[in-house]
């Protein structure tokens, strides 16, 4: 009866020593938790004002103030590592140039994609010409040239220098939505 005894003594000081232990372990994966959600950064944070005459600018599908529909904005970049870090969809690099034959198609069926994609894709504008470190950066050779990147990783490329002759803006357009498709979450 005392080995009993005993016996049951031990199996009560195991699972009080097992609650203590989960007791113990859960502030700190209260505290895990935390950290994790404090780690969520909104990317809009990285984007200026409105400026349509900018160098880096974002497409952004959102309501004008004074307006009772959404539209596309353009808004300044501000950090662009920091948006492309820490944008939750895949970003594409519209590099372009102002002086292109179709600039102003090209931009209105990227400004397409913007609006209907704007839960996959967040576009951004780059003037080729006037971010020539930037452009060097992504060894952007030929222009347009669009580049999607997720989780801060470029994942693909529409270089149209190296493309079929003869392809549209649509083409273009058509692409970015079958690529930043691919990594939509």
């Amino acid at each position: 009866m005392n080995k009993s005894r005993c016996f049951s003594h031990v199996k009560e000081l195991v699972k009080s020593l097992a609650c203590l232990v989960l007791i113990a372990g859960m502030p700190g994966f209260f505290c895990a938790c935390k950290k994790k959600e404090e780690a969520k950064v909104n990317y809009q944070q990285f984007l200026g004002d409105y400026y349509y005459d900018c160098s880096v600018s974002a497409m952004v599908f959102e309501t004008p103030e004074g307006e009772e529909e959404p539209g596309i904005l353009y808004r300044q970049v501000m950090d662009l590592n920091a948006l492309v870090k820490n944008c939750p969809m895949a970003v594409c690099f519209f590099f372009y140039s102002g002086m292109h034959a179709d600039v102003y198609g090209m931009f209105a069926c990227m400004e397409q994609v913007a609006e209907q994609y704007h839960d996959q894709v967040l576009i951004v504008t780059i003037d080729a010409l006037a971010e020539k470190d930037l452009a060097a950066a992504y060894n952007v050779e030929a222009l347009p040239e669009a580049i999607i990147i997720k989780d801060n990783m470029q994942k693909s490329r529409f270089d149209g220098q190296s493309r079929e002759k003869g392809w549209t803006a649509q083409d273009l357009a058509n692409w970015v939505v079958s690529e930043a498709g691919k990594y939509a979450s």
